[in-house]
């Protein structure tokens, strides 16, 4: 807001003998302010509000500031959002003013979050009760690149299920871990795409079973996060595999691996899917009047606690798995290049981890990127 925007305390304004005036006799001067300060847009004080015209006269009126602006008690608003009614004796629609960070007509959804949901970024854009070709650009547009992505996911997995498959690829863990990576993945596109569709059949008003959206909207979320925190540890858990086997060398047991690899594999998805258990737990239907059309939303109402936990669980999936790779990658570049330098002392131990840097600077280069 701007400076000259702001309405100014009437403690502000008036000088020290004024101020001492009792206050009716004090109130009578309020339309000279304006006058007197010609910048001067509006003033308050503890019982009025006053605004200045074009004309430089005041126009005060009542202005209760401990009155709760939440729709006679029923707010409709999310996320401390004020409500207003446009009839308090008989209302008939309402109006909510959110907070910062917040949008929506129940200002239901936010910014605050790092993570975007597929729902508000693409949700008003759909226009209900038109076919597909009447609908924007951006929609048509989201249409053909998931579609692509599909394709083009389904083929790469498959290829990469077939691969991992190999008997001779699963000799030590990280073929384990790469398999359940693969499948992981391909699932996760195949749900979003799930989620893609259903966004745009509902919206659009070709599904409007509640039982249908409801289980949608529980379900969909954790499966997503899941899939995807999942693939993250089994990458974390390939470099820390490598890194291992790098260490011990000869003395590495391959079988040993094979059976720590199914283990963890579940492991991690049970992790996985226990930290995200709050996001159905806090999910529900909320019906939004947007103008003369209705929509329905699937709406994640976390209390701060809960907000506070699952910014905290989300950094932690992202950050820890990151981390393991980066600092494995780093570990076995190390180790390869001192145990070159015990074999080969005609090159210093710089110019050895030179030489593996540049072999091996895929395995940092490759989660920097992905990660990004």
């Amino acid at each position: 807001m701007l400076p000259t925007n702001r309405c100014l305390s009437v403690q502000d304004l008036l000088n020290e003998t004024f101020r001492q005036y009792e206050y009716l006799r004090r109130i009578k001067y309020y339309p000279l302010l304006c006058r007197q300060y010609s910048q001067l847009m509006c003033f308050y004080e503890e019982n009025y509000t006053c605004i200045c015209d074009t004309d430089r006269f005041s126009n005060c009126f009542e202005f209760n500031r401990t009155i709760r602006y939440d729709c006679s008690g029923k707010n409709l608003c999310y996320n401390d959002g004020r409500c207003f009614l446009n009839n308090k004796t008989c209302p008939s629609t309402f109006t909510c003013v959110c907070n910062d960070c917040y949008y929506g007509t129940q200002c239901q959804f936010s910014t605050k979050s790092f993570i975007f949901s597929l729902d508000p970024i693409l949700g008003y854009h759909i226009k209900p009760s038109i076919s597909f070709h009447q609908q924007p650009f951006i929609v048509k547009l989201s249409i053909t690149i998931t579609t692509i992505m599909l394709i083009s996911q389904l083929i790469m997995g498959s290829l990469s299920i077939a691969t991992f498959q190999l008997k001779k690829i699963r000799e030590v863990g990280c073929g384990y871990y790469l398999l359940a990576s693969s499948i992981s993945s391909m699932c996760m596109i195949i749900v979003l795409t799930i989620k893609f569709w259903l966004l745009i059949l509902s919206q659009m008003s070709f599904i409007t079973n509640r039982s249908i959206l409801f289980v949608n909207c529980v379900s969909i979320e954790i499966i997503l996060k899941s899939c995807l925190a999942s693939s993250e540890w089994l990458n974390a858990c390939v470099a820390i595999e490598r890194m291992f086997s790098v260490i011990k060398g000869m003395t590495f047991d391959k079988n040993k691996s094979k059976t720590i690899a199914k283990r963890m594999i579940f492991v991690v998805i049970i992790f996985t899917i226990l930290t995200h258990i709050h996001d159905p737990l806090n999910r529900q239907l909320i019906d939004d009047l947007d103008g003369d059309q209705k929509r329905i939303w699937c709406f994640a109402k976390y209390s701060s606690e809960v907000t506070q936990y699952n910014t905290t669980i989300t950094l932690f999936h992202f950050l820890v798995p990151f981390s393991t790779n980066f600092i494995s990658a780093l570990v076995l570049i190390i180790v390869t290049s001192y145990s070159r330098f015990k074999a080969e002392s005609k090159q210093s131990l710089k110019q050895h981890l030179r030489i593996k840097l540049k072999q091996h600077k895929h395995i940092i280069i490759a989660p920097c990127i992905c990660y990004y």
